[in-house]
């Protein structure tokens, strides 16, 4: 498997086959892309949270577009803005290019690590991520998180969740 990331990967090579990012990104399944967030805090990387885009729906391509930065816009260096009900069994923590700034119920979903997305458009949207038992999603449930839940736990442990960056952010690549 290979990792693409934005920012320091812009070609990725097999041998003498050497792919376009375009076309590596047409090449992935919409129904089980793994895109990655790396997380950092205090000035230090503090790990990597990976999500199994599990729908192709509008919002989950966007949201693998905003991971991969193909719209020319990304999650890159956007921070967390919120913790929703820190503490309680529906705790999540949002993050994103965007600030909806919604916490109304579209629907309820349990389970540690939902991943839900919502957007106004190709080059913008949010991310909520559930950290305890279940949660109420604000967007289109998209995915879940399949390692890296740990990060977000720690984080939301901060006084000021806004100083959790996204440093760097893709989709990992089978090749």
């Amino acid at each position: 498997m290979c990792v693409y990331m934005k920012g320091v990967v812009d070609r990725v090579s097999n041998n003498s086959c050497v792919l376009q990012v375009s076309e590596i990104i047409k090449t992935l399944n919409p129904k089980s892309t793994i895109t990655f967030l790396d997380m950092a805090w205090e000035g230090f990387k503090r790990g990597r949270v990976y999500i199994r885009v599990s729908k192709d729906t509008t919002e989950a391509r966007r949201f693998v577009g905003l991971c991969t930065g193909q719209p020319g816009s990304s999650f890159l260096n956007t921070r967390l803005n919120r913790v929703v009900n820190k503490g309680e069994q529906d705790e999540c923590v949002f993050g994103g290019n965007y600030n909806f700034n919604d916490n109304r119920v579209y629907g309820t979903y349990t389970g540690v690590g939902r991943v839900s997305f919502k957007s106004d458009s190709e080059k913008s949207g949010e991310f909520c991520i559930s950290t305890n038992g279940g949660y109420e999603s604000f967007g289109d449930v998209i995915g879940q998180v399949e390692s890296g839940l740990e990060v977000l736990k720690a984080a939301v442990q901060l006084r000021d969740i806004t100083q959790v960056t996204v440093v760097d952010c893709g989709v990992v690549v089978p090749l």
